[in-house]
């Protein structure tokens, strides 16, 4: 049981498995009707691009403050005539600040951050063009909040690594780019994640 003033660093990194509830969709695209579905997305997590999550913590004591990155996938299956491609590949990049707390033998996480995103879509047969857009990094958009919320079992191997079994809830807003207009959607997915994670800084 660590003491209250211990520090410990810790660096894990994870594969991800992660399934969508269906929820609405609305394109706006200047010169046309709106459109308005129910977006059926799927992750392909085992697909390259690969899904993955790491994560940097700071734990003293049995609290943390933690920064987390988890390249999470959406693609559209429900596509129509007029919405040809919805695709957010490359990925749907979801980034948080967090806190840890230690529970008997589970960690509870609950962040906020931001979704880094990477649009790829045909509406009426527009190609977007990811170099366009506003709030850019790169190739990937800053898309919209999100909220982060898991419960962990880490099972420790030696004093310095330990295996990490996860499930992750995320709830995200997004607006990405299309050719002549915008979509807005939420996304709530949840996620299994397993991998390694190394202690690498101990001190009091």
């Amino acid at each position: 049981m660590p003491v209250f003033g211990q520090v410990r660093w810790a660096f894990e990194l994870q594969g991800s498995l992660a399934g969508n509830v269906p929820l609405p969709l609305h394109i706006s695209q200047n010169g046309y009707p709106d459109i308005n579905l129910s977006a059926k997305f799927v992750s392909k997590s085992l697909t390259a691009p690969i899904s993955w999550d790491w994560r940097f913590s700071r734990w003293q004591g049995d609290r943390a403050w933690e920064i987390e990155a988890i390249h999470h996938k959406l693609y559209l299956v429900n596509t129509t005539d007029e919405v040809e491609r919805f695709n957010i590949s490359h990925g749907f990049n979801i980034v948080t600040i967090n806190r840890g707390y230690k529970l008997h033998w589970v960690t509870l996480h609950s962040g906020l951050g931001i979704i880094l995103a990477h649009a790829e879509n045909i509406i009426r047969s527009l190609n977007y063009d990811d170099s366009e857009g506003y709030f850019k990094i790169g190739y990937y958009e800053i898309t919209g909040p999100v909220i982060n919320l898991s419960i962990s079992r880490p099972i420790k191997i030696s004093k310095r690594w330990f295996l990490n079994a996860e499930t992750k809830s995320t709830l995200a807003y997004a607006r990405v780019n299309v050719v002549n207009g915008h979509a807005d959607f939420y996304n709530i997915a949840f996620h299994l994640i397993i991998g390694f994670g190394e202690n690498f800084i101990l001190k009091d």
